[in-house]
């Protein structure tokens, strides 16, 4: 197997391990933007893991991330053959897409801040912290799907923000067991956790609302129907943690295999016919 072909394996498997979400909302694309968002998760999910699980040092993950923030400065360099397993895969994403290293950067850098221990302050250090480690992601993905001009982009981050702030708010007791607080309790004193959580999940219905309008700007070789999927299913996650009443302590919130299908019929529905039918 050629080295691009194994990354690209290995990408793959990457994503269908860790996300059966995004794996199954991206079966529908062209094989070309299929394996360059491929290798854009297995990059974030590195990082991420870096950042966050197993038994290595401090320094050492320092040093993981440094050396992954190197790999994407030298994306396009002639020669540059990176040790990580992504980055054949990633590199060939660049090559065909002409992908914008700076968010890639930022994630980095975004990332690496839960290296300490972490404890936001306030509703702008919260996005602020999402835009690094999440709309970023939106802002890189977007452009393989079809839409690259300046408001899609912001609509992009704000959707990856959306679901960061989702991600935050299913999270909060294995958040809180690892010495990370992502709520921003201080600028609330008076209020419970729970209503804090309740802003936080305002303010990502908001930008789930302004990112669905980016539908109508992709194409629809899978693209449009992908984009709906996984708006939906995180969307679904967020009405799974208001069902719960935003406990802080509560079960982590998923979204069932037979909803998760159900969710995905709808989402091609809508994307090839333009009815309104995702719930």
């Amino acid at each position: 197997m050629s080295g691009l072909r194994a990354s690209r394996s290995f990408c793959r498997r990457i994503m269908r391990a860790h996300s059966r979400s995004f794996y199954l909302s991206t079966r529908l694309l062209p094989r070309a933007k299929r394996s360059a968002i491929e290798a854009l998760y297995a990059f974030f999910r590195c990082v991420d893991d870096a950042a966050d699980t197993g038994t290595l040092t401090t320094e050492r993950r320092r040093q993981l991330l440094r050396g992954y923030r190197h790999d994407v400065g030298a994306l396009g360099r002639a020669g540059y053959a990176g040790d990580a397993p992504w980055f054949p895969a990633l590199a060939a994403a660049h090559a065909a897409f002409g992908l914008d290293r700076v968010p890639l950067l930022q994630l980095v850098d975004g990332c690496a801040r839960d290296l300490e221990r972490v404890d936001l302050r306030s509703m702008d250090d919260l996005e602020e912290y999402a835009r690094a480690v999440a709309g970023t992601v939106g802002r890189s993905v977007i452009p393989i799907l079809g839409a690259s001009d300046a408001d899609s982009l912001q609509r992009a981050e704000r959707l990856g923000i959306a679901m960061q702030f989702t991600n935050i708010l299913r999270d909060v007791a294995e958040d809180r067991a690892m010495g990370r607080n992502y709520l921003p309790l201080a600028e609330f004193p008076s209020e419970s956790a729970s209503a804090v959580m309740r802003r936080i999940a305002g303010r990502a219905r908001g930008y789930y609302r302004e990112a669905r309008q980016l539908q109508h700007r992709l194409p629809n070789d899978g693209s449009r129907a992908a984009f709906l999927m996984a708006h939906a299913f995180y969307e679904r996650i967020l009405c799974g943690i208001e069902e719960r009443a935003f406990d802080p302590n509560g079960a982590r919130v998923i979204v069932s295999d037979a909803r998760r299908i159900s969710l995905a019929a709808r989402c091609v529905i809508t994307a090839y016919t333009g009815l309104a039918i995702i719930r």
